[in-house]
Parts: C-alpha cells; sequence; structure tokens
C-alpha cells in the first residue's frame, strides 16, 4: 500500500468517524443525523456540457444531470449515509464527474431517510425515481449505481420489483458498491467482528442497530429490506459488486454470492485487497482512484 494510503488510513481512524455510529442511543443518533442534515444543502452545479436541474417525486428532490449532447443511456446514482444521513454536496459534485467520465445522464435521488420513515418509504421513492427514467430511456439503457446503503437500495430494487411490481422492466446493470446489508447469522456476524477491527469508518455493531432504524417503529417493513441476503432475485439483471477487503460489510459478501448463484445471475465480484469502505468514490490515493477508474470502464461498457 502507499504511503500515502496509510496515512489516510490513520487520520480517519484518529477523526473518530467510528465511534460516530455507535455510543448513543438510537434515538440520540437519530436527533443528531436530524440536526446535520437539516443544515445540508443541495449545491448549485454549472457544467457547459450538462443541463443541470431538479425534479421533485414523492415529495423528494431528484438532481438530474442531463449531457447537452443527447445520451442514449442513464444512470440512477444512488448515495447511501446509513439510511440516515442526505448526499453531501461534495458527493453531488463527484457524481457529476461519474456523468462527465461515463458519458451517462445521471439522476441522484435524495430518498426519504430513517430519520422519519421506515426504510419502505426510501423503496417506493427509488422505484419512482426509475419510473420516471423508464419515461426517456429503454430499460436495458438505465444502470444503477448504489454505494453503501445506497448499494442496499440498489440491490434491492430487484426484489422490490419481484414484489408486486411486475409491470416495471428491470434495468440493464446494478452496481453495488460495499452494499449496507444487516446480519443474517452468526456466520455473518463472526467474520463482520473480525473486521471489525480492520475497518476505520462502520463499526459491526452498528449493523444489528440499523434493523431498528431502518423498521422506524413499523413491523411491517420487508424482510429483504433489512436482510437482502434473504432476497428473491428472480430475474436480476448483471450485478457487480465491490468491497474493500478491510471493511465489516465485506462479512456479508460470500452471502450475496450464495445469493446470486442461487439465482442464476451474472455477477462479479470485485474486492479490493486491504481497501475501506466504498474506496472507488473516494479516490484520494493511488489504490482507490485504481477503484474509481474501473467502476468508470465498467460503466461506460
Amino acid at each position: 500500500m502507499s504511503l500515502k494510503y496509510e496515512v489516510l488510513k490513520r487520520l480517519v481512524k484518529a477523526s473518530g468517524l467510528k465511534k460516530m455510529w455507535v455510543g448513543r442511543s438510537t434515538e440520540e443518533l437519530l436527533d443528531n443525523r436530524r440536526k446535520r442534515n437539516a443544515r445540508n444543502r443541495i449545491p448549485v452545479l454549472k457544467d457547459d456540457a450538462f443541463e443541470i436541474s431538479q425534479i421533485e417525486i414523492m415529495g423528494c428532490p431528484v438532481v438530474r444531470m442531463i449531457h447537452k449532447q443527447p445520451a442514449r443511456r442513464a444512470n440512477l446514482f444512488i448515495i447511501g449515509g446509513g439510511m440516515i444521513s442526505a448526499p453531501r454536496p461534495g458527493s453531488i459534485k463527484k457524481a457529476l464527474r461519474f456523468a462527465r467520465e461515463t458519458g451517462l445522464d445521471v439522476f441522484i435521488p435524495y430518498y426519504p431517510l430513517c430519520t422519519d420513515y421506515p426504510l419502505t418509504r426510501a423503496y417506493a421513492m427509488i422505484h419512482a425515481t426509475y419510473r420516471e427514467m423508464l419515461r426517456s430511456y429503454a430499460p436495458e439503457h438505465i444502470s444503477v449505481l448504489g454505494t453503501s446503503s445506497g448499494g442496499n437500495l440498489a440491490l434491492g430494487m430487484v426484489p422490490y420489483i419481484n414484489n408486486g411490481h411486475a409491470d416495471t422492466p428491470m434495468p440493464g446493470h446494478i452496481m453495488a458498491i460495499s452494499p449496507g446489508t444487516c446480519v443474517d447469522t452468526d456466520e455473518e456476524w463472526q467474520r463482520m467482528l473480525a473486521l471489525d477491527r480492520l475497518d476505520v469508518a462502520i463499526p459491526a455493531q452498528y449493523m444489528k442497530t440499523a434493523v431498528e432504524i431502518m423498521r422506524h417503529g413499523d413491523d411491517s417493513v420487508p424482510e429483504y429490506m433489512i436482510w437482502l441476503q434473504r432476497a428473491d432475485f428472480t430475474n436480476c439483471p448483471r450485478v457487480t459488486f465491490i468491497y474493500g477487503s478491510h471493511e465489516t460489510l465485506y462479512a456479508c459478501a460470500p452471502s450475496f454470492e450464495a445469493a446470486m448463484k442461487r439465482y442464476g445471475v451474472d455477477y462479479q465480484m470485485i474486492v479490493g485487497e486491504g481497501m475501506f469502505h466504498c474506496y472507488p468514490v473516494f479516490p484520494v490515493c493511488k489504490e482507490a482512484k485504481a477503484g474509481w477508474d474501473r467502476m468508470v470502464q465498467i460503466m461506460k461498457r
């Protein structure tokens, strides 16, 4: 690993990012996130190659980055945040870079968060955003990219469609980067505890707290939304998984592989050895930049 990477890991660890997710009651954590989200703003971006605008779906904003030179293909770009944090301005700027480098039109939903709603609300809004995209693009020309909890929502589009939305065609490709799903078995939990010593960002314990957060008091939230490895992936399109080998969520990768094989899904599992959570979308050292470049090349294809 490069010296810059090692320094970065130490800085992240020293920042106390990992401690932010634990050490508080669930309500204290949610209240803290609500206050931070209230201060968050959608950045005003300009680029001569794009028409950048906002639409509203289910009362939530969706940022659209549309090439002035017409593009036939589009991407639904779902930014994570533990289901409780809104996309930060820097993440929206990064999505614009992604749109430039891939040549894709990009749609970024500010989906309802579990600070105020059960997870079903986010799934419904993501589905409605995808349906809006289908008005302008063929389903096979739409890809979906999700990071962290956004990876849950990206992959979860498949069981959501299978669960009562059969009139919605599947997208052409899904990329799930460090998808955030909760621990389902003791085997997963033991793997997660071992990885917890290596992860500088996401503590294992949060993936148990997240069950309560995702339900938000509603016990009718479907199991697959919380434990995505249990989901029905019938008719699932091609899926690309990307993990860092030093992140707690990598503990669930074997379960996802088993699910993909069970449903005959064409999938690829990419693992950045020694890398951190969602490393391709934080291209601040050469190893992460290589992950970004690989991500872009896959999505361009």
